[in-house]
């Protein structure tokens, strides 16, 4: 059984690194809609046997629940790594073989993107990269406990040293539509560029212009 996890840290918290860039107010909404964007790809992917949203914000939870996906809830995210190994261990225990971890901020992939990543699936772990090649967008896992999760800078590196550590079979799959995420002001503007039209987008279109 293949378990689509994404973890959703609390949207009030989310975005720091746009502080001075886009008003607090601005930058939940943003984070919102980068989750609902994402958890709706994922739930019209085929191959992916349960999506399951792991948070501890209430109305992303109602949001999940309506979806038809898994709330695996949390008291409060100590940081994306222990969020994902956590919801791994309990996506075990209802039968999980593989995970996918997902981030919500890559508002350019597609449910065939998610199906690709779910092909993609076989012993050990398989990276999608991040654009620059440093960080990871999405990590494949089978079985979803096989290696520790180390998001952050340098995860990439990160994932492919644990693999060879603990003689995991890894593999690299590079969809551009996981590979770009949003962190930077540089990134906003090549989102309205490339997905003009993209419900993200026309929220950054009139915040921006309001600034």
């Amino acid at each position: 059984m293949i378990f689509a996890l994404l973890p959703v840290k609390n949207p009030r918290n989310a975005k720091q690194r746009l502080e001075g860039f886009l008003p607090a107010a601005d930058r939940e909404r943003f984070a919102r809609l980068l989750y609902e964007q994402t958890i709706a790809a994922l739930c019209q992917a085929s191959g992916i046997d349960r999506v399951a949203v792991v948070t501890s914000d209430p109305e992303v939870s109602a949001h999940a629940r309506r979806l038809g996906a898994a709330v695996f809830e949390e008291d409060q995210q100590c940081s994306h790594s222990a969020s994902a190994d956590a919801a791994c261990l309990r996506a075990i225990e209802l039968g999980a073989v593989t995970a996918l971890l997902v981030p919500i901020d890559v508002p350019l992939a597609t449910a065939a993107d998610f199906e690709q990543l779910a092909a993609s699936a076989r012993p050990g772990v398989v990276i999608v990269p991040s654009a620059d090649g440093t960080g990871t967008n999405a990590l494949v896992r089978t079985p979803p406990d096989v290696i520790p999760s180390c998001f952050g800078p340098g995860s990439f590196h990160a994932h492919l040293d644990q693999a060879r550590t603990r003689g995991v079979a890894a593999g690299v799959l590079r969809l551009p539509g996981l590979m770009f995420d949003i962190d930077t002001p540089e990134d906003i503007t090549e989102l309205l560029e490339r997905a003009p039209e993209s419900p993200v987008a026309s929220f950054l279109r009139t915040a921006c212009a309001s600034k």
